[in-house]
């Protein structure tokens, strides 16, 4: 069974979910989270005053992490209750 991402992670980067998500360190998330770091192909916000949205979200990532790491992200994201009103995934 192929496990699908949150839609939510089209948006934010891996080093925004390791380092603004509650849950990422008991879940033995942060570690894979920023190795992804190093292959990002947008610039970073300090790179560029121009953001690139929809690039290098964690769902560009998915296939690195292994299926009990997939899960444990969507339910992250359920936890941190992502979808609230008001929610802007540019600024975490």
């Amino acid at each position: 069974m192929k496990i699908k991402p949150n839609s939510w992670f089209r948006y934010v980067r891996p080093d925004e979910v390791a380092e603004c998500w509650d849950g990422v360190l008991s879940a033995g998330l942060y570690q894979p989270l920023w190795d992804c770091v190093n292959s990002y192909k947008a610039p970073s916000p300090e790179e560029s005053e121009e953001p690139c949205h929809g690039m290098d979200g964690v769902a560009d990532f998915w296939d690195r992490f292994t299926p009990d790491q997939q899960l444990a992200l969507n339910k992250l994201a359920d936890l941190n209750d992502r979808f609230e009103a008001g929610f802007d995934p540019f600024n975490i």
